[in-house]
């Protein structure tokens, strides 16, 4: 029988300290799409303050551009996760957020730029899907995220729907976003005590 090497304890802890060395070194964040990002928001800020100085109303519409850099931060970070050998919880956790955050400030660009800012209530559906969203993607649980989603769906009816009927939106949005998700999440939970008893 062949007798196993072994190692000592400063081998060891050389080892780990290889490996760990290792996987920073893989994982390396490039700053693209922080870049992109402050690039386009700075852009997107100098032209409509000058927009708004010279009073060329229509130069608001330089936001829209926004969407497309939510289209070319998905293909970055698709490209981006596919060179990475590994996957950490943080990675689930910054990607609901960013994505939160930019579905968050689509939908703010848009609401400002339809004139209707006199709908309060679409500012807290957006808000709502914020931590619905990031919840939901960093848990992988489906029903948070069509919660978040459908939240984000009503900001955008709200704005077309005249008081008081639009209030009955932030109902909808809480049980969709939080009560049934929550029953769901109860129904796990009890499913799994029982089991375990």
């Amino acid at each position: 029988m062949q007798e196993e090497e072994q190692l000592s304890e400063q081998e060891s802890l050389e080892l780990i300290t290889r490996m760990i060395n290792k996987a920073k070194c893989e994982y390396a964040e490039t700053g693209l799409s922080a870049l992109l990002w402050g690039s386009v928001i700075s852009f997107c800020s100098v032209v409509s303050f000058i927009g708004y100085y010279y009073n060329y109303p229509s130069v608001g519409m330089v936001w829209w551009l926004t969407l497309a850099t939510v289209v070319v931060q998905i293909v970055l970070s698709v490209r981006e996760r596919r060179k990475r050998k590994f996957k950490t919880y943080n990675d689930d956790a910054m990607g609901g957020i960013w994505i939160s955050f930019g579905v968050a400030m689509f939908l703010l660009s848009f609401y400002v730029n339809t004139g209707h800012i006199d709908h309060p209530n679409t500012l807290f559906l957006i808000a709502y899907g914020i931590p619905t969203f990031a919840t939901g993607f960093t848990r992988h649980f489906k029903p948070m995220i069509a919660g978040a989603i459908i939240c984000w769906i009503l900001s955008i009816i709200n704005i077309y729907t005249p008081f008081p009927y639009n209030t009955l939106y932030s109902a909808v949005a809480a049980q969709v976003a939080w009560f049934i998700p929550g029953l769901i999440l109860r129904r796990r939970y009890m499913k799994a005590k029982k089991q375990h008893v």
